[in-house]
């Protein structure tokens, strides 16, 4: 994870801000934390998720296999 630091320059250009530059500044700072959080953010992949699924008692190979296809289905409706 890349950690931010304010440096002096960009310090004082905060402080001499109005507020559509302050906001749009935040904004910006915002988006890129957020992509770098979606960078760092691991998920499962589907043979992972089809693994532990099958390892829960009373779920046989047919509902882990329906379980994970609707698990893709709505991680691709969010991307």
């Amino acid at each position: 994870m890349k950690q931010y630091t304010l440096n002096r320059k960009t310090y004082k250009d905060v402080k001499r801000m109005d507020h559509q530059q302050m906001d749009a500044f935040c904004k910006n700072l915002y988006k890129a934390g957020h992509a770098d959080g979606m960078k760092d953010a691991e998920g499962l992949t589907e043979n992972e998720v089809r693994e532990v699924i099958l390892g829960v008692k009373g779920i046989g190979p047919k509902k882990a296999e329906d379980i994970v296809n609707a698990l893709t289905a709505v991680q691709r409706e969010r991307s």
